[in-house]
C-alpha cells in the first residue's frame, strides 16, 4: 500500500487511530521539530489521491490525519501541543478513494495545521514560500478554533485588507516581523492564503484536485471579498 513517489512512506504506526489498513510497520524518520512536518504535509496536500497521514511527536501519541475529510485524530489536546518535540516521525497511506479513514472522534484539522504552522520554521518563512512574495486572505478561519494571541489574530484580520508581503503585513499592523512570519507560515498550511510570487520566487502550485467538492465551505461560502 505504499508510494515510493510520495515524500514519506510507511504502514501507519500500531498506535495511530486510523479505521482500517495493512499490518504496522515502523514508519521511517523525518528530521527533528515541526519544520519538516509542515514541508512533508504541504507537498502532500498537492497530490490529487487519497492519503491518510500518521505523525509521531516524541513523547505522544501519533496523530492520525485524513486529509481527504480534512480531519484527525489525537488523543493529545491542543492545549497541550508540543512546541518544540525533539523529533516527529513522519508516515503516508495512500488509500483507495471510499475507504474508511480514521477511527474515534475526530476534528477539524485547520486548528491543528495552525499550531504546526506557528511551531515550524522559527524565525523565517515556510520552505515554500519566499522573500517577496505577496499574500492575502482568501478565506476566514474560524477564530474562535485557534489556540492564538491577540496579535496573532490582528495579524490574521490584517492580511484580508490586500495583497502585501510580510514586511507590509508587520508595518499595517504595528507588530514586529517575527510575530508575522509564523501566522502567516501557518495560514499558508492551511492553505487560507492567496499568494503571488515575489521576482525570483517559487512557482505557485496549483490547488489539490476535487479541492471543490472536498471543502465547499471554503470555496463557495467563505471566501473573502475583493477590497474587504
Amino acid at each position: 500500500m505504499s508510494d515510493s513517489t510520495l515524500p514519506y512512506v510507511a504502514a501507519p504506526p500500531a498506535a495511530a487511530p486510523f479505521a482500517s489498513g495493512p499490518t504496522p510497520t515502523p514508519p521511517p524518520p523525518s528530521s527533528p521539530g515541526w519544520s519538516s512536518t509542515a514541508t512533508a504535509i504541504h507537498g502532500i496536500q498537492q497530490i490529487a489521491r487519497p492519503i491518510l497521514v500518521s505523525l509521531s511527536p516524541a513523547g505522544h501519541n501519533p496523530i492520525a490525519i485524513d486529509l481527504r475529510a480534512q480531519e484527525y485524530v489525537w488523543s493529545t489536546p491542543l492545549e497541550d501541543f508540543p512546541t518544540d518535540p525533539s523529533d516527529v516521525v513522519i508516515g503516508t497511506y495512500p488509500i483507495a478513494g471510499d475507504a474508511p479513514g480514521l477511527a474515534g472522534a475526530t476534528k477539524g484539522l485547520d486548528p491543528l495545521l495552525w499550531m504546526i504552522g506557528l511551531h515550524a520554521f522559527p524565525g523565517q518563512l515556510a520552505s515554500w514560500l519566499r522573500p517577496g512574495d505577496k499574500y492575502r486572505l482568501k478565506w476566514w478561519p474560524d477564530l474562535d478554533l485557534l489556540i492564538a494571541t491577540p496579535e496573532q489574530l490582528h495579524v490574521v484580520k490584517t492580511s484580508v485588507k490586500s495583497l502585501m508581503t510580510v514586511e507590509k503585513i508587520a508595518q499595517t499592523s504595528k507588530v514586529p516581523l517575527s510575530t508575522v512570519l509564523p501566522v502567516i507560515n501557518a495560514l499558508s498550511l492551511m492553505s487560507a492564503l492567496r499568494r503571488i510570487e515575489g521576482k525570483g520566487g517559487s512557482p505557485v502550485l496549483p490547488p489539490m484536485a476535487g479541492v471543490v467538492e472536498a471543502q465547499p465551505e471554503r470555496v463557495r461560502g467563505r471566501h473573502v471579498r475583493r477590497g474587504g
